[in-house]
């Protein structure tokens, strides 16, 4: 059996399965294993990489069959890249585009039943196969559209990044422009020219690795548009804060936020005895608090979200388990809680600080720790007596990037320990020899 050999079907079959691949492996990434988005996207975009194969195989072998296949592989690509768009956008996978590729997927599965949707033609000197009439016109439309709504949520996406990944996102929407406006230009010369196609391929390929490669980096850019968080804190059963992370340079005191959550805990203490986790509706976002048995977690977002319940449950269970020996002690100092911003890097590392907007702030510098280096001085001296040796570690910390702070100063504490029980342990052995 002569095989029909093409440059552009060749071209095909290669795109098809450099995006099966780099798409599979995107599975083996654990920062991106379980974002729900992702799934989606995932899914359609194998889907575009079968189809493609689909389309190079066929004329391959003159099959005209498989042509016809590979329509339906449009339909999954289309229905499931919008259903993970949707997801960033809104956590939501439901939308009016979404319902338009529903329809047109549904006139193309209809006509693929149908005769003479596809021939054998000759293109540009060579043998191949093409869709015909009002199913070429669907399935061709499909797969603009998918090239169009990626790139509205590249825009979307790119306008809306925080300074810390402006970077990520920049090289995330260049990736965008090559995947979309570049190879739509291509693949409609592909009309004039059939050619046209292969440079259509080549110029997918690396849109598509560049958006991959963006997106791995950095997780936080599927969760930049359906909602900002801007708050958690941990108190006691007393009310005692014990943990503040802020996201967003909130002005509001500690004691003043603990009073606010204190005081809706008292109003709603009924449903937070029957569920635990209760929903406050704010002005400007929602408050999400859950009790457990030692302490009480308020977060507040700009919204709600499946995903940010799972994720303060989830935190609200470790920090109780992390801290267990100082909430038996009703221990109320929060030094001894500050490594919880492990926990934070666990379980919200993937939504993006709106702390820094400017380059003219300090690098990566949370102010809040800034004003709370202060309330170590003390501390510092006495690791530090020497004065230009305690002024340098000092303006050393104040330039510090976020989470650091309370690492070192909990690692001091625990070789402080170390060395007090060594020191124990030799006056121990020498009263012994006494």
């Amino acid at each position: 059996m002569v095989l029909n050999i093409n440059p552009e079907d060749m071209c095909d079959l290669i795109t098809g399965l450099v995006i099966i691949i780099t798409a599979i492996l995107t599975y083996t990434v654990p920062k991106t294993k379980k974002i729900v988005s992702l799934r989606y996207l995932r899914l359609g975009i194998i889907s575009m990489g079968v189809f493609m194969l689909l389309e190079a195989i066929s004329p391959l072998f003159l099959i005209e069959s498989l042509s016809v296949v590979s329509g339906f592989f449009v339909v999954l690509a289309a229905i499931f890249i919008v259903m993970g768009v949707n997801y960033t956008l809104k956590e939501s996978y439901m939308s009016l585009g979404l319902l338009i590729v529903i329809a047109a997927s549904s006139v193309l599965i209809y006509l693929a039943f149908q005769p003479g949707i596809v021939n054998i033609v000759n293109s540009d000197g060579y043998v191949t196969i093409r869709w015909q009439g009002l199913f070429s016109l669907i399935g061709d439309g499909l797969v603009l559209y998918i090239e169009g709504y990626v790139f509205y949520w590249g825009i979307k996406t790119w306008l809306n990044a925080p300074f810390l990944i402006k970077k990520e996102a920049t090289i995330f929407f260049l990736g965008i422009i090559v995947f979309s406006p570049v190879v739509v230009i291509f693949y409609l010369l592909y009309y004039i020219n059939g050619l046209m196609l292969i440079i259509a391929d080549i110029f997918s390929i690396i849109g598509f690795v560049i958006l991959i490669i963006a997106i791995e980096r950095e997780p936080k850019l599927l969760h930049i548009l359906p909602f900002k968080i801007f708050r958690i804190l941990v108190k006691d059963r007393h009310g005692f804060p014990l943990f503040d992370y802020d996201w967003s340079e909130s002005k509001i005191a500690e004691n003043i936020f603990t009073g606010f959550i204190n005081a809706v805990q008292l109003m709603s203490e009924e449903v937070m005895t029957i569920g635990g986790l209760l929903d406050i509706n704010l002005q400007k976002g929602i408050l999400i608090v859950h009790e457990s048995d030692n302490v009480t977690v308020g977060l507040v977002s700009s919204k709600s979200s499946k995903l940010l319940r799972d994720s303060v449950l989830k935190f609200t269970r470790d920090f109780e388990s992390k801290f267990k020996k100082q909430l038996e002690n009703s221990l109320t100092d929060m030094e001894k809680y500050e490594t919880a911003s492990e926990l934070i890097e666990k379980y919200f590392s993937n939504f993006p600080s709106h702390v820094i907007f400017s380059r003219k702030q300090p690098l990566l510098l949370s102010s809040k720790f800034m004003k709370r280096v202060g309330e170590f001085d003390n501390k510092l001296k006495k690791m530090f007596p020497d004065e230009k040796e305690y002024e340098n570690i000092r303006n050393e910390i104040e330039k510090s990037p976020i989470g650091l702070v309370p690492g070192f100063f909990s690692l001091y504490d625990e070789l402080e320990d170390e060395i007090d029980k060594i020191e124990d342990k030799k006056i121990n052995q020498l009263d012994l020899k006494d």
